[in-house]
């Protein structure tokens, strides 16, 4: 079980936690059907169908292979009829048939004012509107001018880091969709570095191999130079010790691992929100 550390909960009981939600909370979710929403191989692999050119499709496959996910995007979007995509893209990433999971409930009664995430679909935001004794929130795109002054408000933020499947047109899949967003919205960058400069940062469902952290944490390197860590919740075995010292060393973020199976992260969630939950109870910050 993870020994969540007491630091760790009292930031999350005082909000001064940030939780960043990877791929991976996405997928826990689940629709009538019992369909979850694809991982990130899963919608290359289906994405990769859509390039004609055979021999191109084969070398993106390969990159699919070696978790090369970047270069494979790349490769799609360049090859690809637009309007397939875009289909592909609507089919996969706005499903409202599907329902927030245990764990999107778990993540949201630890009430952290905010919440940053790579992910498109709009499944957290389903789960704050179905918690009652939720506050009101408001989700920030990186293409908006309002996060600074929404800071300075009390309101709940959701951060969406790439974009959502609203606005398909200023979702960034790429790198160099990444570079551009950061050329046109530098403020907004700027700020969501401070943020992560000066809160404690919890990856959940973030995994080495995913774009979206490898991009983010190419910007916020500076954390590293903090004395107190952030933290990356991983199932145990899942990387290798090479990784995890690498996240440590190059970016200040410690593995908390659980495990064997990834359904045991749900207890672990829970665990943290009876933590939690009682540090706020006894220090009156309920």
């Amino acid at each position: 079980m993870i020994d969540w550390p007491a630091s760790l909960v009292r930031e999350v009981a005082a909000r001064r936690c940030v939780f960043f939600l990877g791929a991976g909370i996405s997928s826990s979710a689940v629709d009538a059907d019992d369909n979850h929403p694809k991982t990130w191989f899963e919608f290359l692999s289906e994405a990769c169908n859509l390039v004609r050119d055979r021999l191109l499709r084969e070398s993106i496959n390969h990159l699919i292979s070696e978790k090369s996910y970047l270069l494979a995007l790349e490769g799609i979007k360049s090859n690809v009829d637009p309007a397939e995509f875009r289909t592909l893209l609507d089919g996969s990433f706005n499903n409202p048939g599907f329902q927030p999971s245990d764990l999107h409930s778990l993540i949201n009664e630890l009430d952290s004012r905010i919440v940053t995430t790579t992910n498109f679909d709009k499944i957290y935001e389903k789960a704050c509107n179905m918690r009652e004794t939720q506050g009101a929130f408001k989700v920030v795109n990186y293409h908006s001018d309002d996060l600074c002054d929404e800071l300075r408000s009390d309101t709940r933020l959701i951060i969406k880091a790439h974009g959502s499947i609203d606005e398909i047109s200023k979702m960034i899949f790429t790198r160099a969709e990444y570079h551009e967003a950061r050329s046109k919205h530098h403020r907004f960058y700027e700020v969501l570095k401070a943020i992560f400069l000066t809160n404690t940062v919890v990856f959940l469902g973030c995994g080495m191999e995913d774009p979206d952290v490898l991009l983010l944490l190419e910007d916020v390197k500076i954390m590293s130079a903090s004395e107190k860590p952030h933290y990356v919740v991983v199932k145990d075995g899942d990387l290798s010790p090479i990784v995890l010292s690498d996240w440590k060393n190059t970016y200040n973020v410690v593995p908390l691992k659980y495990g064997p199976d990834h359904a045991d992260l749900i207890g672990e969630i829970a665990s943290f929100r009876d933590e939690v939950l009682s540090e706020r109870a006894t220090t009156g910050l309920a």
